[in-house]
């Protein structure tokens, strides 16, 4: 409120509104005569003291008329606000939430009430009920309802896909509540900004209606005032400055504290500082880019501190940090691509001698693209969706290269196919939408090397890849980088793309440079206690699974020590006989090798079967009459053991994310069966007590409108096992058992950290005491050290509540960490079942082998030892 104020035009608009609101309200005090007062010596008198702003045709006082006009105009055009909100809210959120004949229905209401002539509608409803202002303006809320619809229809359905509303569906809520406390809460934003436009519009529409005489006779209105004006224009005149000046006012204020209101709601940019003017010390002369105490600020943070650096010409310089530890504001700043509240406070970057800090935005279009290339994070935020691949790839061709359209074209397919398109021209004639992220990618990568560049910076090019493909984008940019010498700079959080790519290492934490060194020395011998750190949290090199007797759970019931082994579901311990796994794991046994030993003596058995999938399929419809079913899952079948965890590895595209959805009843069944506790799953109320999930993205598993203490609370209160008091003190202890503070409950989503969020969403699993929870990439978007703090607190928890794990993965290392069983998914199936430590270490499956020599240790030597037997048993990668 205090921003919105703080605008001069928001400032006076709510004061001169306000001072509307006022004088209607205390009309029968401030109006010097009755509305319906008539003094006839008066009738069309000119502006006087008795009369300030004359009389009308009938003798009525100006002034009088005017104050109450404002009461029966705002009140009118408040209900038929009022009335177009409630109508449009509801149904587009329902229609918007329950799609299919839900949104039919309605969406054929609507479009019929918009496709009507509303002044027609209105002239035939006046006739068939009536003059009066209660009725005509409710008429008139409900023909100005489809805007509002349309609007909020629009924002359910972007909202509905969001990983908030699966959670609040797990957690037992109903679609009603879900509607009513989580859609609500997030699209009312967007009816608030709406709100006031639709206020000034019900001002303007209720005095056109009454200007053409439909209004209740008599009745004091603005619309009114002008019809008697536009009568005696000729012998009054100035008539019609009052009514029209209070409309037109009255609509403009309205119009510019709805626009303050929208720009309120968006985030504050603070304008960009000029670059310093003064020139770093010169570079080294074998140096291609020089960074030199670089700091870089967004508002009163600074998020870069004094970073100094140097990537010399040929060379691979990996960039390693946290999240928020700087480095990608580093490369931004180096690129000049610095959003809006970010500027560079002190330092230079010099490029092959040219200070890059002080040049204009032209000159810096002239050297990126030509000089130095860029792919980012993101492939698919980097496309424009309004053109096709072929002509984003020759517009920096044509501009950097001077090339014709037809030469930049073949240079362009040549590129396709160099960087491993197996079919150039159609990619080249696609949408980006129209591609996979992995081929959205590679297209990245074409282009930033279409025009030769020196120096090409890469920004996580491999983070949202499955490992086959993050194997195969390497494998690329390492190719491309020794057949064109480019200095390549990596910006990454991953070790193991710096063990398999890099040659020196720099390493960021919060904002500052703490460690430099050449990559085969830091990963033997680090010297800085943080990247020691760094290194022990990577989930290769943590101790494989090896779990201890603890309480599991049958038939429902909590109990210590250990239930009679069921038979397909005993796990074993790690065999003694198997390669030290705090060691590189040689390749001969990647490779495959004999089957693995049955089950050591004394190792864990788990309590009877809690999940059985049992030839499950699952299809999704497609788009198109004549276009069949997309099955998913294709006879799926598999167990879980209560108090055991399986872990469910597989590419994006395999199934195991859907699968986890069917399992809480998220995804549809099309086959086949799904049996919890040896009877078929529960509805979703009596569901959620059993079955939880923690989803992939902290980000957008929080409601972003919702205080944490109110996420965390409503499971226990829809369930109506706990009254306000005990679910307030069981939302402090689950805060206390995943290690967040008291007060984190008073916080909002966006207030919190990744690995912070991530544990608010452990707590919500945690809050009905369920018996499993699907772990669906839990950790797949934190970094590593937040990533092991994360897989300790959930192998802790299950230590103490012998909850059962359906962890999904694509990450190996992550699986064998936690799990005590692997089973491997692969277009839809399952390809591979066993050991945990078996499976990751010794797989028989060739799918589950070409996993496994994709993933990324964080080794060079070990990692060098995979690549070579990748590509040597699958050279297709390549």
């Amino acid at each position: 409120m205090r921003r919105l104020l703080g605008r001069p035009g928001a400032a006076v608009s709510a004061a001169f509104l306000l001072v509307v609101c006022v004088a209607a309200a205390a009309a029968d005090l401030l109006a010097p005569y009755a509305a319906d007062f008539v003094d006839l010596p008066a009738v069309l008198g000119p502006p006087s003291a008795a009369h300030p702003m004359g009389a009308d045709g009938s003798g009525r006082d100006v002034l009088s008329r005017l104050l109450f006009g404002a009461r029966d105009t705002l009140v009118g055009a408040l209900l038929a606000t009022v009335v177009a909100l409630v109508v449009g809210v509801t149904a587009g959120m329902l229609a918007g939430y329950f799609a299919r004949w839900v949104d039919a229905v309605a969406s054929w209401v609507f479009n019929l009430m918009m496709a009507l002539p509303a002044i027609i509608v209105v002239l035939a409803f006046v006739a068939v009920a009536g003059p009066g202002l209660i009725g005509m303006m409710v008429f008139v809320g409900f023909l100005a309802s489809p805007s509002i619809y349309r609007l909020v229809r629009a924002a359910t359905q972007r909202v509905r896909g969001e990983l908030y509303i699966d959670a609040a569906k797990v957690s037992g809520l109903s679609d009603l509540r879900i509607v009513r406390r989580h859609v609500l809460s997030v699209v009312r934003s967007a009816v608030v900004v709406q709100a006031p436009l639709l206020f000034g519009a019900a001002i303007l529409i209720q005095a056109g209606i009454t200007f053409l005489g439909l209004g209740e006779p008599g009745a004091p209105s603005w619309g009114a005032m002008l019809n008697d004006a536009a009568t005696n224009v000729f012998t009054a005149p100035w008539l019609s400055i009052w009514p029209g000046a209070a409309i037109a006012l009255t609509v403009l204020a309205v119009t510019l504290l709805g626009n303050a209101v929208r720009d309120g709601l968006e985030p504050a940019r603070a304008p960009a500082a000029a670059p310093p003017a003064s020139a770093p010390p010169a570079p080294h002369t074998d140096a291609l880019l020089t960074i030199t105490g670089l700091t870089v600020a967004h508002g009163p943070v600074t998020v870069v501190d004094a970073v100094s650096l140097a990537v010399r010409r040929g060379e691979v310089l990996g960039l390693v940090g946290e999240s928020g530890s700087g480095k990608t504001q580093t490369v931004l700043a180096v690129l000049g691509l610095l959003p809006g509240t970010g500027r560079i406070t002190g330092g230079g970057v010099v490029f092959d001698g040219t200070e890059l800090t002080g040049l204009s935005e032209r000159d810096l279009n002239r050297m990126r693209g030509r000089r130095i290339g860029y792919v980012s994070q993101e492939p698919m935020a980097n496309l424009d969706p309004s053109f096709r691949v072929g002509s984003q790839l020759i517009e920096p061709i044509i501009v950097h290269l001077g090339l014709s359209r037809r030469e930049a074209k073949r240079r362009a397919l040549d590129l396709l196919a160099r960087v491993g398109i197996a079919d150039p021209a159609r990619i080249y004639r696609s949408f980006p939408h129209e591609i996979s992220g992995g081929t959205a990618q590679r297209v990245l990568i074409a282009g930033a090397v279409s025009c030769d560049p020196d120096l090409l910076i890469a920004d996580e090019p491999t983070t949202a890849l499955d490992v086959t493909v993050q194997a195969e984008v390497l494998d690329l940019l390492r190719s491309l980088q020794r057949e064109r010498g480019m200095a390549v700079l990596i910006v990454t959080h991953d070790l193991g793309v710096v063990a398999d790519m890099c040659d020196r290492v720099a390493v960021m934490r919060d904002g500052r440079l703490v460690e430099t060194a050449p990559a085969a020395r830091l990963f033997a011998a680090p010297a800085e206690p943080y990247t020691v750190t760094l290194l022990a949290a990577n989930p290769h090199n943590a101790t494989p699974r090896r779990p201890a007797p603890r309480v599991t759970r049958t038939n429902g019931k909590a109990h210590p020590g250990r239930s009679a082994p069921v038979p397909g579901l005993s796990v074993s311990g790690p065999n003694p006989g198997r390669p030290n796994p705090n060691g590189p794991i040689p390749v001969g046994s990647i490779a495959g090798g004999p089957d693995p030993s049955g089950p050591v003596p004394g190792g864990p058995v788990f309590g009877g079967p809690l999940l059985e999938v049992d030839r499950l399929c699952v299809d999704f419809r497609q788009r198109g009459r004549r276009r069949p079913p997309l099955r998913v899952l294709r006879e799926v079948s598999l167990a879980l053991a209560a108090g055991e965890t399986l872990g469910l590895v597989g590419e994006s595209g395999s199934g195991k994310t859907t699968l986890g959805r069917a399992v809480l009843g998220l995804a549809p069944i099309t086959g086949g069966a799904i049996r919890f506790d040896g009877g078929p799953p529960a509805p979703r109320e009596a569901r959620a007590r059993d079955v939880q999930a923690v989803f992939q993205d902290p980000y957008s598993s929080l409601n972003p409108a919702m205080r944490i203490h109110d996420i965390l609370v409503e499971p226990l209160l829809v369930a109506g096992r706990h009254t306000a008091a005990d679910a307030d003190r069981r939302i402090r202890s689950l805060l206390d058992r995943v290690g967040l503070p008291a007060g984190t409950g008073e916080r909002r989503a966006r207030e919190l950290s990744g690995g912070q969020r991530q544990r608010v969403a452990i707590a919500r699993a945690l809050a009905l005491g369920p018996r499993l929870i699907i772990c669906d990439e839990p950790v797949s978007a934190l970094d590593v050290s937040t990533q092991a703090q994360v897989l300790d607190l959930l192998i802790e928890i299950q230590r103490d509540t012998g909850v059962a794990y359906l962890f999904i993965s694509h990450d190996l290392a992550v699986v064998r960490h936690v799990s005590d069983r692997v089973a491997v998914m692969a277009q839809g199936r399952i390809v591979e079942t066993g050991d945990a430590e078996q499976v990751t270490t010794n797989p028989r499956d060739p799918y589950t082998r070409r996993l496994l020599l994709s993933a990324l240790v964080p080794d060079p030597e070990e990692q060098a030892e995979r690549r070579a037997a990748r590509l040597a048993m699958f050279p297709s990668s390549t």
